[in-house]
């Protein structure tokens, strides 16, 4: 599943069968490897809160599911949720082999079923694969290192694994 897929998607609780929100924002760790939680907001003037991916207990097609409203609070006061990185700042982290090719910048990140790990990065299409309908794809596991300046390493084989053929 793509992680903007989430976003708009309702957050229930299992508690009291309530609608909380809805997904505002996915929250990633700083590597980018693993979900740590969502942001949630109620309603138009509502202040965002979130809750951790821990505290989540099923991810469908037409709702997040949280145990009771407990569970969702200010995302300051979430201790798993320290230093997470939202989807809308991931988009745009420069990939560059490590021979110093640029390939492009993160489009979109794919997640399991379970919306827990991340398993692999669409490169924003350029205009060749926008006119191809291709979408350059890394698997997560080809990723070597993500720096904080947002970049991030993949190995010089990946740039001839995702060139046109």
């Amino acid at each position: 599943m793509k992680a903007s897929d989430l976003k708009g998607r309702a957050v229930v609780t299992l508690s009291d069968a309530i609608k909380v929100g809805r997904v505002d924002d996915v929250l990633f760790d700083a590597e980018y490897r693993k979900v740590l939680g969502f942001r949630i907001k109620a309603g138009t003037f509502s202040r965002p809160e979130a809750v951790s991916r821990a505290n989540v207990t099923g991810v469908g097609h037409a709702a997040v599911t949280v145990r009771s409203p407990d569970v969702i609070n200010v995302e300051d006061r979430l201790s798993d949720l320290a230093g997470a990185v939202p989807l809308s700042r991931a988009r745009g982290t420069k990939v560059v082999t490590e021979g110093g090719e640029l390939l492009g910048t993160i489009g979109e990140i794919e997640l399991d079923d379970e919306a827990r790990a991340v398993t692999a990065y669409r490169l924003a299409p350029r205009l060749g694969d926008r006119l191809r309908r291709r979408e350059p794809r890394i698997e997560a596991r080809q990723v070597l290192r993500l720096g904080e300046g947002g970049l991030m390493i993949v190995p010089n084989a990946v740039a001839e694994s995702i060139r046109p053929t």
